[in-house]
């Protein structure tokens, strides 16, 4: 026979090691993806710019470069572009594509 705390208890129990797994994956996230993260959620040029500068070789730098540029893309105006050859690392794959994109559509009509 059960006492009456015990069903309280182990539910106490499954809580707690709920939040300890919740929290060892969310808390342990490393430095970069943190800062990912903050950029994709403000979308803010100068964190994307302090994160390439802080994270030069992190796995989330293409990550981040393609979520800049599929913005610009879509945006198709000057000033995102230029905006965005200002943030990016001048040695990305993609810094050329787009520097060419931005000669090609916007510097000519000057």
């Amino acid at each position: 026979m059960q006492s009456a705390l015990s069903k309280p208890i182990a539910i106490t129990f499954c809580t707690i090691i709920l939040l300890c797994i919740l929290t060892f994956f969310v808390l342990d996230k490393p430095s970069d993806h943190k800062a990912y993260d903050e950029v994709i959620a403000t979308m803010s040029m100068k964190k994307a710019q302090r994160f390439f500068n802080e994270h030069s070789n992190s796995r989330y730098t293409d990550i981040l470069v393609n979520e800049i540029t599929e913005w610009c893309n879509q945006e198709k105006t000057e000033e995102c572009y230029r905006i965005v050859l200002d943030t990016i690392p001048k040695d990305h794959l993609k810094y050329k594509d787009l520097s060419s994109y931005y000669d090609k559509h916007f510097k000519v009509n000057k």
